[in-house]
């Protein structure tokens, strides 16, 4: 009879406390080990680790800049795909007659509803054949108020712009006279030259606002002739998103687009130009320098790449996405392979000294470089491997920093309505696919400060912080809508999906702990999914009489 096979011990978990103790116990008693071994021995032992470590060193950096580039692809197709739904939704309706693109008071009712839910959009405007326009941005300090442009041209032309405060009213209003023209915008000409089409242009200086950006717009049929509808993002809202990112020290993600064009960077770039969108090669630092061409092209294709700068070794990863159907741009990350756990290249000589002089010393820096990847590994987790996003353990610890604060706050559990089917049906690949889209989905819906993170399967934690608890619930709301916007394709499969949120407040200087509030929030996502899915349930909205009925 054959024995069972030996299924190994699970591995022991530790405290938070036992864990930051590892690295100083582990280096004290290597550091005993290595005293004890011969001089000739140490010296073998460290020419193996350097040559498995550097291996190593080369497979940690391609997989985390792998990782950044998914990451942030997913993201940056999120945020630039509502512009051009939001374009397609009002050529829609200008074409159905639902929105008059002659009413000017009826487009910037539509515009102002429109920038209140879509955080991604900047502005949006008409143009008509005769230079009519209608227009509408983001304004002030922190793009709390608005700015409008109506231009007239019957009987005679005039403009009339108005300034709107943070609560949407006027504030002041002017009809000082203007050349601008939308026919001759590069936005318009396009649209109209390609009629049907979503069209995206090139990134440009927005003439309103001197911000850099790019305008999606289409044509559309109207009673009054062939008008264009267009809306504005703004290329700094993008770089805000790469900021947020993990990169290393010296490294950058960025986007750029067919042209060059240095659309968006992780952090600053050394060099600035001023008046117009540059090119990467006119800004790049010297590492980024060695992958393009002279027209600020990137040489290398698609994928991971290995190249030397100044004697150092860097890795990159490019990934082109469609932004639309024959508009492509690309998202890179790169950074030296020392910015990544795993030792340093020794020199031989310095060691060989070393070993002569002070073997003591020599083995306290083995020590200290043979436990970095301990420190890595606490880093590591306190991220969700499969969305990137915090995990259980950060998101709770976040929580519990910020109840330390003076603002209301809310924590929200999100759980996917449909899941399970998708598992059971398509298999776990299938299911992690789609677990990675809702997660990108639902970051691109935040606002400034919110905070997403992972519980487990198919649970996600939201905690907002804000003035009112009505704006709260609709900043929730939104993420609902991000999810359930569009089906989540997965080799060829379109899945439906809808979610159900629990939510739950803290006000200043309310009792209990982190834990308890995210209990809260998971007891109103419980009991209100019992009475109905595909909406927002409040903390206490939902009670035990009424679970029954």
């Amino acid at each position: 009879m054959r024995a069972p096979p030996h299924t190994p011990p699970a591995p022991r978990a530790v405290s938070a406390r036992q864990a930051a103790r590892l690295p100083v116990q582990t280096r004290v008693w290597l550091l005993l080990a290595l005293l004890l071994t011969q001089g000739l021995t140490l010296l073998v032992a460290l020419i193996g680790q350097q040559q498995l470590s550097a291996r190593a060193q080369r497979a940690q950096t391609q997989g985390a800049l792998e990782q950044l580039v998914r990451v942030t692809s997913d993201n940056v197709q999120g945020y630039l795909r509502s512009a051009a739904q939001i374009v397609q939704v009002n050529r829609a309706n200008v074409q159905s007659g639902l929105l008059s693109a002659d009413d000017p008071s009826s487009l910037l009712t539509n515009f102002h509803a429109l920038l209140d839910n879509v955080p991604q959009l900047n502005g949006m405007l008409v143009g008509h054949p005769d230079g009519r326009f209608t227009f509408l941005r983001r304004d002030g300090p922190g793009d709390t108020g608005r700015y409008a442009r109506v231009i007239e041209v019957r009987p005679a032309r005039r403009v009339t712009t108005t300034h709107y405060d943070a609560r949407g009213l006027p504030t002041s209003q002017d009809s000082a006279p203007s050349d601008y023209d939308p026919r001759t915008r590069p936005w318009y000409r396009q649209a109209q030259a390609r009629p049907g089409q979503t069209i995206w242009t090139d990134p440009y200086v927005f003439a309103s606002s001197q911000q850099p950006g790019v305008t999606v717009a289409a044509s559309a049929m109207s009673p009054g002739g062939t008008v264009v509808v267009g809306a504005d993002v703004q290329l700094r809202q993008l770089a805000s998103f790469l900021t947020g990112l993990r990169v290393s020290a010296r490294g950058r993600a960025f986007v750029t687009d067919a042209g060059g064009h240095a659309i968006a960077a992780s952090r600053a770039w050394p060099v600035t130009v001023e008046g117009r969108v540059p090119l990467l090669r006119e800004v790049a630092d010297p590492a980024l320098r060695a992958l393009l061409d002279d027209r600020s092209r990137l040489t290398p294709g698609s994928g991971t790449h290995w190249f030397r700068v100044g004697g150092e070794s860097y890795g990159v990863v490019l990934r082109p996405f469609e932004v639309h159907p024959g508009v492509t741009w690309t998202v890179g990350v790169y950074a030296p392979t020392a910015d990544f756990p795993g030792p340093a290249r020794p020199r031989p000589l310095a060691f060989v000294l070393l070993i002569s002089l002070a073997g003591s010393l020599l083995a306290w820096l083995l020590v200290l470089r043979a436990t970095r990847p301990i420190e890595a590994l606490q880093r590591q987790a306190t991220t969700d491997p499969l969305t990137g996003l915090p995990n259980r353990a950060s998101f709770l610890a976040q929580l519990d920093d910020s109840r330390r604060g003076s603002g209301l706050l809310a924590v929200a559990i999100f759980d996917l309505d449909g899941f399970k089917s998708v598992n059971d049906t398509f298999g776990h690949h299938a299911g992690d696919e789609v677990l990675h889209a809702v997660g990108a989905r639902m970051l691109t819906a935040l606002r400034a400060g919110d905070t997403l993170g992972r519980l487990g399967g198919d649970e996600f934690a939201l905690l907002v912080q804000a003035s009112s608890r009505e704006e709260i619930r609709l900043r929730v709301e939104g993420v609902l809508q991000a999810i359930a916007r569009q089906p989540v394709v997965v080799d060829g499969t379109a899945h439906d999906l809808d979610a159900t949120a629990g939510l739950a407040f803290a006000e200043p200087g309310q009792g209990g702990s982190a834990g308890q509030l995210l209990a809260r929030a998971d007891t109103a996502l419980i009991r209100g999914k019992r009475r109905g899915k595909g909406r927002v349930w409040l903390d206490g909205e939902v009670t035990m009489p009424t679970l029954f009925r």
